[in-house]
């Protein structure tokens, strides 16, 4: 009898797998297409390759597979948000900030501000321990785009034709930017340019800049920008910034909810992934660079403090535009407090 039961229990659970795994291979399968924000070799690009879209056709059985597209190849990066919330592509890698005339100040804080959050941890624990994700996702949600998860980078740095060390030194300079940087940049006496990564090179080569805030230490070296730019500034001026991955709505509903789950695990190990590479990537850029000629210039902690103090001025002046920046604003605010960065009480 007990072998019987052995028997007939085995039977049984073979007969509910076949019957679960029938229906299985009848599953609607999905090909979408993204654009990135970056050219194809740069570790950002690489990330979204290897640990976004192959890992979730990977683990989704090939159930959903990606055609990725370097920037600008399908729509300018400028126009993103509306291509893919009109369904140009169902997904993109996209820079907030950029967006920030059409959602309003939630788009700034939610690609980082500078005064804030210092390090890659912090900003994880930010969207996804502090809860800012859901924040993020519901101001995108109008604009017909899913935001599926940030793409947490390395520090986003400044080189320049001319040495910066104090805030003085910002008077009168032309600086490549965007966003609430520009803001903070042109608060400072400096003029805010802003330009497209592929114009950069050449805006500095001919003065028409005389520094940029681009990228972190291996990204500015596979852009040449050492030739021309023998300035390294440091403190970085956003040290934790992040792109973030946008969904197409509509293409986002139509998954089944186990895509989904595996779509937001990837979009964290590409994350994972993109630090983690331009650690090694970013010590190494910056070794050949200063052999290249390059000098580190940098800004003082006491004259960086009154820098950061400036920044923050700009950013707190969000809660005063709409809900949606307030709630952001206070969410940062609160985490600031629980790192021991900002006073709760302030007087």
């Amino acid at each position: 009898m007990s072998m019987l039961k052995s028997v007939c229990g085995l039977a049984l659970t073979c007969a509910v797998a076949v019957g679960l795994a029938a229906p299985a291979q009848a599953q609607e399968e999905f090909h979408w297409r993204i654009q990135s924000n970056l050219n194809p070799g740069e570790p950002g690009y690489v990330a979204l390759k290897e640990q976004f879209a192959d890992l979730a056709t990977e683990m989704s059985g090939g159930r959903i597979t990606f055609e990725i597209f370097p920037v600008g190849a399908l729509y300018p990066v400028k126009d993103g948000l509306e291509a893919v919330g009109a369904g140009v592509t169902e997904m993109a890698v996209l820079t907030g900030g950029y967006y920030a005339g059409k959602l309003g100040p939630i788009a700034n804080i939610e690609s980082g501000v500078p005064g804030s959050l210092r390090t890659p941890m912090e900003r994880f624990n930010f969207f996804y321990k502090q809860g800012f994700i859901d924040l993020a996702r519901e101001a995108y949600s109008p604009h017909g785009v899913y935001y599926l998860g940030p793409q947490l980078s390395p520090s986003w740095d400044i080189m320049s034709t001319k040495p910066i060390a104090s805030m003085a030194d910002f008077e009168g300079l032309k600086i490549r930017s965007f966003g609430l940087e520009a803001e903070w940049y042109e608060k400072m006496g400096a003029t805010p340019v802003f330009l497209g990564g592929g114009e950069i090179y050449t805006a500095l080569a001919t003065g028409v800049i005389d520094a940029a805030r681009w990228a972190s230490p291996s990204g500015n070296m596979n852009n040449s920008f050492q030739e021309v730019a023998k300035y390294y500034v440091q403190p970085s001026p956003m040290p934790v910034p992040n792109n973030f991955f946008a969904v197409n709505m509509a293409a986002w509903e139509t998954l089944p909810a186990d895509i989904q789950a595996i779509l937001k695990e990837a979009a964290v190990a590409s994350s994972l992934d993109y630090i983690a590479t331009a650690m090694n990537n970013d010590a190494k850029a910056m070794q050949e660079m200063e052999a290249a000629g390059v000098e580190i210039s940098t800004i003082p902690p006491e004259e960086w403090a009154k820098m950061e103090a400036q920044a923050r001025e700009l950013w707190q002046a969000y809660a005063d535009q709409g809900d949606l920046a307030k709630r952001g604003v206070d969410m940062l605010n609160g985490f600031l407090v629980d790192l021991g960065r900002v006073d709760a009480n302030p007087q």
